[in-house]
């Protein structure tokens, strides 16, 4: 309870919805503001989309290729042939993919992988076709790699980008 004569007696000015409350401890003191890092600025981001009309495997770690980068921004490190995203600006990334299973076959797992730990899975198993999605928010170190592994029948086209992997920095 306030007597009317404290700070806990007067109306916050920034929200105007009560009282306000006692000032909180001063933060740290801060130094001279220095240079910001080079990649401080850094865009990252890419999508990449498969184009070819299926592939097979048959070991949990087949790296998921990739044949056409609809989005590469300069300075985003994506090799097409292995399917993997390296990291050169740490932060936080945001992952998805979208992967379309072929209908003739029995199973399809996709894995997303962080430096040869699978992150998140995803799994179909049916004789028809399926679209199996994921994302995952994660925080990389400059080297840190990220792909996609599969088991299974993936199913693309030429024209029609049903399987798809994008990443971008936060």
């Amino acid at each position: 309870p306030s007597d009317g004569d404290g700070p806990a007696s007067q109306v916050c000015q920034q929200c105007c919805q009560g009282p306000a409350a006692i000032p909180g401890i001063p933060g740290l003191q801060k130094g001279q503001p220095g240079e910001t890092p080079d990649d401080s600025n850094q865009r990252v981001a890419f999508t990449v989309v498969r184009t070819s009309h299926s592939d097979t495997s048959t070991s949990h770690h087949t790296r998921l290729p990739f044949q056409q980068a609809e989005t590469l921004l300069p300075g985003t490190s994506f090799d097409l042939e292995t399917g993997t995203f390296t990291c050169s600006v740490p932060g936080i990334y945001v992952f998805t993919f979208s992967v379309l299973k072929y209908s003739n076959s029995d199973v399809l797992y996709i894995h997303l992988v962080k430096n040869n730990s699978k992150v998140i899975s995803t799994y179909c198993h049916s004789n028809q076709r399926g679209q199996l999605s994921g994302s995952a928010v994660l925080v990389l170190q400059r080297g840190d790699t990220v792909y996609l592994t599969m088991y299974g029948r993936v199913r693309s086209f030429s024209t029609e980008h049903y399987t798809s992997f994008s990443g971008f920095l936060l």
